[in-house]
């Protein structure tokens, strides 16, 4: 009987060596573009959730017929001059009171952003930070002229900014992310 060859199954080193390299390539190319990726849909749903609060604290007002108010809140409970990011409230407000919330006119509560995204707003919503609606859903008389939110990630990448106008009739107008926010 001859002599029989055995050859073992499996890689050799150099064949190792290039599916580790090309592995290497393919993670370098798809991380970055899983992260961008990740960050778009995040800023997506904090800007939804926003409209939302803000339809609702609308459609709230006309079905109540009396001012609904939705303001940056950081505690869930009054009103504050902080920054959206940090979370809002929605409450009914009959008088246009400027003032906290009685607990059972609370209608909804919205925590603020797990990151570090800012949600900031032009005059005249950036003064006492709070947007109201009247019976008819549109705006109260003093934010009649409208005005915008934009939200910003951080570090700020001028192609993820997400800006929304809010017009007099209260209707929301959204721009495409990195593009100039629409007029009110």
């Amino acid at each position: 009987m001859g002599a029989m060859k055995h050859r073992t199954a499996g890689l050799t080193l150099i064949e190792l060596l290039v599916v580790i390299a090309l592995a290497g390539i393919l993670i370098t190319i798809a991380v970055p573009s899983y992260t961008q990726f990740m960050t778009e849909n995040r800023m997506a749903s904090e800007m939804n959730d926003f409209v939302t609060a803000l339809m609702l604290a609308r459609s709230e007002a006309i079905k109540r017929g009396q001012e609904v108010t939705v303001c940056a809140s950081s505690d869930g409970s009054d009103c504050s001059d902080g920054a959206w990011s940090a979370g809002w409230l929605i409450y009914r407000n009959p008088q246009n009171a400027g003032q906290v919330p009685a607990s059972a006119d609370i209608i909804r509560v919205h925590a603020g952003f797990s990151s570090t995204d800012s949600l900031s707003a032009s005059s005249p919503f950036n003064t006492g930070q709070s947007v109201s609606f009247t019976p008819l859903g549109i705006l109260i008389s003093s934010e009649l002229t409208g005005g915008t939110f934009t939200l910003t990630d951080s570090p700020a990448q001028s192609f993820l900014t997400r800006c929304l106008a809010l017009g007099p009739g209260g209707q929301p107008m959204a721009a495409e992310p990195g593009a100039p926010c629409p007029t009110p």
